[in-house]
């Protein structure tokens, strides 16, 4: 593993460096443009303007993403607030992304007259190739670290990873964790398998896009149970204990909200709006 690719000292800015989590954020988004061109242009829309979609729905995402990390790690944001802007020192928390991306592409879509519903199903399987991707990254670099397994068939890979370095802390460095990280990637290509799928056949504008929230929002939420970065904490601790983690709480909404949506949509085109 090596977290850090190399790295250059710059004023003002300070030290840039390039990790591999940054290099398959890039090679993630550079994957989901080329997806959201290719399916802009089977579905008949111009390829141009489901890029230029994808290029301001990734910068709304990463600011998304940044403002979802920066409470997480206040701590360190108020020591250098400089960091806030290192996005390729990494710091970046999906959900946060998800909003900021959605945000940026109601907004775009609005001016541009076209309809959310269905560029949203365009781009929906892009979304889970760069998810896939970035999770390559946080594999790469230690983050979103798992529980300690020890499992009496055996420990052996793909069932186990040991982190000698990187981001897990030093408490389980040398210790048999779960590699959520790349069951979250498995999670993400089977999830963009089936989104796509479902484009193909879809019966009604949105199915994809919420087939998308519900099928996500399901596996992470069953994923945390593997996970072991308390970083981003738990919901009502005090009366529940550490067993509705921050994510599961978002987790949950969504699928409701994806499923709510679901059969709202579908109804709407049966009744031919």
């Amino acid at each position: 593993m090596h977290p850090w690719l190399f790295g250059v000292d710059l004023p003002v800015v300070g030290r840039f460096e390039i990790s591999a989590y940054f290099l398959w954020i890039v090679v993630g988004c550079v994957l989901a443009a080329h997806v959201v061109a290719r399916e802009a242009e089977a579905e008949g829309e111009d390829p141009r303007a489901a890029l230029l979609l994808t290029v301001l729905a990734i910068a709304g995402g990463s600011v998304g993403a940044r403002l979802g990390h920066v409470p997480t790690r206040w701590d360190v944001y108020v020591d250098d607030p400089l960091r806030v802007f290192q996005f390729w020192r990494g710091g970046l928390v999906f959900y946060g992304g998800l909003i900021g991306g959605l945000v940026t592409g109601v907004a775009w879509c609005r001016v541009r007259g076209l309809s959310f519903i269905r560029m949203a199903d365009i781009c929906a399987p892009a979304v889970a190739v760069g998810l896939a991707f970035g999770r390559i990254g946080c594999f790469s670099v230690g983050c979103c670290y798992g529980r300690p397994i020890d499992w009496p068939f055996g420990i052996e890979w793909p069932w186990a990873v040991v982190f000698l370095e990187g981001q897990a802390p030093s408490a389980l460095r040398g210790v048999a964790l779960h590699p959520t990280q790349n069951y979250a990637t498995l999670g993400a290509l089977a999830i963009f398998a089936a989104v796509a799928l479902i484009r193909r056949r879809r019966d009604f504008e949105g199915q994809a896009i919420t087939a998308l929230l519900m099928l996500y929002g399901g596996w992470r939420s069953f994923l945390e149970l593997f996970r072991f970065d308390a970083i981003r904490g738990f919901v009502f601790p005090e009366y529940l204990g550490q067993n509705l983690s921050t994510s599961q709480a978002v987790s949950i909404p969504m699928v409701l909200g994806g499923a709510i949506a679901y059969v709202l949509l579908r109804r709407r085109a049966n009744r031919g709006g």
